[in-house]
């Protein structure tokens, strides 16, 4: 009795018509210069009549097996799409994505900026991705789904002839695998300032263009070489000189997990770590698919990826820096993990205007839409720093004073052309009272802010 299955079966094969000349309908709208037909008579109109008079046979024949062969073929799609399977077949539905995507970026180029539509849009000088998860966990807990993030990994020339030729493959493997919606994009150069210099003018497309540099804080600044310390800091200044937005993420262990695992360790990023990096560099033979391997499995949890429940963020507000500061917790308390803190305001003020003050904060934030209602003014911000902490500071930059007033016939360029990042004794007279501030404030933070979950400043 074939001819109960008869009708199944002639739907399946109209079906398949129909799906082959709707491909080659779609595949000729999209311009794909892959796309050539040998068949000399072939028209794109004649492709889409065949698809739509191949879905109205389905119909005409049997309603009911026409039915039942789309839901099995929308299952089947909705199953391969949600599975994902390593496979490349050149579909013509790539090609209309780059079409459009195209087609959107080329619009929006001529669209004027407008301060309702400002998205921080991410630079951020990763370097390997997966060897400072907490830095690309936090710009990715405020960027996806809703704006621009790009990956800069600066690589010296030394490292660059080592490094696998598909590294890149496996780092923005290892990026989809941590669900981190983020381009990836390796430069070479000489320095770090120089390629953060490079990557500041070139990154982007159009509108799609950083406009805010995300760096990790340098930690171990203490133990590097000057001139590492001096590109970290002019690399600070040609982003204000780009007008760039920049963020500069610390954390309490640090950023660089490389030590922990068998990574390579990025020379431009951290030039002065180089202890056990002969033990723990990535021999030229080793396979890249091994690296990815491991990669995948080292998927290290940050703290950006819990929970972060009833906890506090903490914004000091100390001066107008046009509203990242406050945008940007905003932007996590969207986020589920962070849908239950309390975003906390500090601001700088007399105890004769505080409550002046605080009404003046809350309207701002009322004019900017952000329902932040815990505003508190710090009245002792102009004391002076306790003596144990301003000693520690002044004995934390001594090795970057010239004393020039100490050395008798020595002029301060003469002292300069063989040290030129260390300050001389009048500029460190010149900025004592804005350093003891920031001694203060730090006094003020850790009173504060000792047990919240992130604090901006």
């Amino acid at each position: 009795e074939l001819n109960t299955i008869a009708a199944l079966i002639s739907n399946f094969f109209l079906c398949s018509y129909c799906l082959i000349n709707f491909s080659c309908f779609h595949a000729s709208i999209t311009n794909s210069p892959g796309w050539r037909p040998s068949f000399h008579y072939y028209s794109k109109w004649t492709a889409l009549f065949g698809a739509v008079i191949s879905v109205v046979l389905m119909f005409l024949f049997t309603w009911w097996a026409a039915l039942t062969t789309f839901c099995i073929i929308f299952f089947l799609f909705g199953y391969i799409n949600y599975n994902k399977p390593k496979v490349n077949w050149g579909s013509s539905v790539q090609a209309g994505t780059y079409n459009m995507a195209l087609s959107y970026t080329v619009s929006l180029s001529g669209v004027e900026d407008h301060v309702k539509n400002f998205r921080p849009q991410c630079l951020v000088l990763t370097g390997p991705p997966n060897q400072r998860p907490a830095l690309v966990d936090f710009v990715g807990s405020f960027t996806k789904h809703i704006s621009l993030m790009i990956c800069g990994d600066i690589l010296m020339e030394k490292d660059r002839q080592t490094r696998p030729h598909d590294a890149t493959d496996w780092l923005v493997k290892w990026m989809n695998k941590r669900k981190v919606r983020s381009f990836y994009t390796p430069f070479t150069s000489d320095g770090l300032r120089v390629g953060a210099r490079h990557l500041l003018q070139a990154s982007g497309l159009g509108k799609l263009k950083p406009n805010t540099l995300v760096l990790g804080f340098k930690a171990n600044w203490r133990d590097s070489s000057p001139e590492s310390i001096e590109d970290y800091t002019n690399t600070i200044y040609d982003t204000f000189d780009s007008n760039y937005c920049l963020c500069i993420l610390r954390m309490m262990d640090g950023l660089d997990i490389s030590d922990q695992f068998d990574f390579e360790v990025n020379q431009g990023f951290e030039p002065d770590e180089s202890v056990e990096n002969n033990d723990q560099q990535t021999p030229e033979g080793k396979s890249a698919d091994d690296i990815s391997d491991k990669g995948d499995s080292d998927q290290i949890k940050t703290v950006f990826q819990n929970d972060q429940g009833k906890k506090t963020i903490d914004v000091y507000w100390i001066a107008d820096d046009g509203g990242l500061t406050l945008l940007v917790p905003y932007l996590l308390t969207r986020r589920k993990r962070w849908h239950h803190s309390k975003v906390r305001v500090f601001i700088v003020g007399d105890e004769q205007n505080m409550e002046e003050g605080r009404n003046e904060m809350i309207a701002l934030l009322k004019r900017f839409r952000l329902d932040f209602n815990d505003v508190t003014v710090m009245t002792d911000s102009e004391r002076r720093p306790h003596a144990k902490n301003l000693s520690r500071f002044v004995d934390s930059v001594a090795p970057f004073r010239l004393y020039d007033e100490q050395q008798e016939g020595v002029s301060v360029e003469q002292l300069r052309q063989s040290t030129p990042w260390k300050i001389s004794d009048k500029e460190f007279e010149a900025f004592k009272l804005k350093s003891e501030r920031k001694v203060r404030l730090n006094e003020i933070i850790r009173r504060n802010s000792q047990h919240t979950a992130l604090v901006l400043v």
